[in-house]
């Protein structure tokens, strides 16, 4: 099995089942909290009037509060079943949703053909690809950003897998973080000094990075709710390079 027909599988059994139960969706957080704390770091760099990506969108929630902010917001998922879901939940006219493989360059391009140039956003996405396929996924926001649009990723930080070990250590592993492990779903690590091998500058001009969280909708008994150390970073892309 191809590590793509692999984490197409992975992902399409963790979506489909999908019951909708309260904290089952770990990194689900209310957009309120999560969307717009991202929103708050790239919004002054990005042009409203650009379509925006959520790459990687799982049941669209994000998806649809960013639809409130740019002409039009496109969530894509490699799982049918989750793109399924967030059609269900969208009550955003300007928001839509499709399967798309962000290890097929090519059918980034055909997107690209179809909406333009268009703004990236990702959230907790490349940490989940094996580090031999980062390479191939940068080229498919690379033809997705197109001359105009704006990159932002937030990820885990290095910080992140001994925040986990701790957590569990105290309090055992939150229901939706077992139930991403259950689906054998295995996140892997991005680590900040990855940024400059994946993003160079010759190909990309960083805007912007900082220590930033990823928050999720588990709390602890002592009422704090769970917030993953994380990093973002904004880019744009350099033309010259090429398409």
């Amino acid at each position: 099995m191809t590590s793509v027909n692999r984490y197409a599988t992975l992902w399409e059994n963790f979506w489909s089942t999908t019951t909708g139960a309260p904290g089952e969706i770990f990194w689900d957080a209310d957009p309120a909290h999560a969307a717009q704390q991202d929103l708050a770091l790239f919004k002054g760099h990005a042009d409203p009037h650009l379509p925006l990506i959520d790459l990687g969108c799982g049941n669209g929630t994000q998806t649809r509060f960013l639809a409130t902010h740019f002409a039009k917001a496109i969530g894509t998922e490699i799982a049918p079943a989750a793109v399924e879901i967030a059609r269900a939940k969208n009550t955003a006219p300007n928001a839509s949703y499709r399967v798309l493989d962000v290890l097929n360059p090519h059918d980034a391009g055909v997107l690209h053909d179809e909406l333009g140039d268009a703004h990236v956003y990702m959230r907790a996405v490349l940490h989940q690809l094996s580090p031999s396929d980062h390479a191939t996924a940068v080229q498919s926001i690379e033809r997705l950003l197109g001359k105009k649009g704006i990159l932002y990723l937030v990820e885990l930080s290095s910080e992140a897998e001994p925040f986990f070990a701790k957590l569990i250590a105290e309090y055992g592993p939150p229901p939706g973080l077992a139930r991403v492990f259950q689906h054998q779903i295995t996140p892997g690590m991005l680590h900040e000094n990855n940024l400059k091998l994946l993003f160079p500058s010759d190909r990309f001009t960083r805007l912007g990075t900082g220590p930033s969280h990823i928050r999720t909708v588990h709390t602890l008994p002592t009422g704090e709710v769970v917030k993953v150390p994380a990093f973002y970073a904004i880019f744009r892309r350099q033309w010259s390079h090429g398409t």
